[in-house]
């Protein structure tokens, strides 16, 4: 088979996403051997792309480095930025972030330009790591310096690093100097959905619905992960009446909710007794096409045991179980608790 021909074959399995990691070392290990033509840098970097996709990236990251390291031998295929940055998400996504700097190194030696796809997976791994000071800096002082400005990910990647080690004023100042100050780097619902997430869990839902209102003012769309995150919100606060309207509001505005939009009301509703039957909520869910899962049981579980509808309880934990979903220590627990207060254990 001939060069091209081979490497259109690699691509569309790669695409297929079925692609086994002995077979895409068998991939690469192919390509290296063909001669007139070379392989194009861009297939290995899609096979490259695939196997770090793959499980288990723990312990295969070193048979990955070990294929960037054939690539960059003299008479190999010369890696490209995309390439590094490749192998740099591949080590930051195995907590090898140490190695990903040893291979922003060698791209600085290369003399090859670093854009935002080098950096950001950098700024990933330090922000997991709670490296929020060095990965502000990189931001800020290291990317320009080397002539590379951050993008949009960049920044979202520190508001998140922010909010992750509860530092949500820094998260929050840094989303208003992008609405305010950059002209060129405006936020996405992304960003805006990060600091929502950040303001709610530290119980500042009045800051989050502020924040809410501000998103249509600059252009950006609020999509079913801002309803959900501030549904979510207001339900632990008890505030679930509030909570319902703005379930509505999602749908009128042509948002369908999702499991977890479902689940925490579920949950909301049944602690403030606000169902008359928690059962036919769930019917409701399971009509509309979502699969509840083991949270949505368990709340439904724990109102039915609440009220002494033991039976009903159980019979959900039999349902729940004959559609799949694998109860935990908390369905049986609640289950045993319900038995005993009603001396039937």
């Amino acid at each position: 088979m001939k060069t091209r021909q081979y490497e259109s074959l690699v691509k569309k399995r790669c695409r297929s996403g079925d692609l086994t990691f002995p077979k895409a070392l068998l991939f690469f290990d192919d390509l290296l051997h063909y001669r007139d033509p070379k392989p194009s840098i861009i297939t290995f970097n899609f096979l490259l792309t695939s196997m770090v996709r793959m499980d288990n990236l723990s312990t295969r990251y070193p048979a990955i480095l070990s294929l960037f390291n054939r690539l960059a031998r003299p008479r190999g295929i010369p890696p490209d930025v995309y390439t590094y940055s490749i192998c740099m998400d591949c080590c930051t996504r195995a907590n090898q972030v140490g190695l990903a700097f040893v291979l922003l190194g060698r791209l600085l030696k290369q003399r090859l330009k670093a854009n935002p796809a080098v950096f950001n997976p950098l700024l990933k791994g330090l922000c997991r790591n709670n490296r929020i000071t060095e990965a502000a800096a990189m931001v800020f002082d290291k990317m320009p310096k080397l002539g590379c400005t951050p993008n949009v990910i960049s920044y979202n990647t520190l508001i998140k690093g922010y909010c992750s080690a509860g530092k949500i004023s820094s998260a929050t100042e840094l989303l208003e100097k992008m609405i305010g100050e950059y002209d060129d780097l405006k936020p996405n619902v992304i960003t805006f959905n990060t600091v929502i997430d950040g303001l709610c869990k530290e119980g500042s839902v009045s800051k989050a619905f502020g924040l809410f209102e501000q998103m249509h003012s600059v252009g950006v769309l609020p999509d079913t992960v801002t309803y959900t995150t501030l549904i979510n919100g207001l339900c632990k606060q008890g505030a679930v009446e509030k909570a319902l309207e703005l379930l509505d509001c999602m749908a009128s505005k042509g948002l369908e909710p999702v499991i977890v939009t479902y689940t925490t009301l579920v949950d909301g509703l049944c602690k403030k007794g606000l169902l008359e039957d928690p059962g036919k909520l769930l019917q409701y869910i399971i009509y509309k096409g979502h699969k509840p899962n083991v949270v949505t049981y368990n709340a439904v579980i724990d109102a039915l045991c609440k009220r002494e509808e033991i039976e009903k309880a159980q019979k959900l934990l039999r349902d729940m179980i004959s559609r799949g979903v694998r109860p935990d220590v908390v369905t049986y627990n609640t289950i045993m608790d319900g038995l005993c207060k009603m001396n039937k254990l």
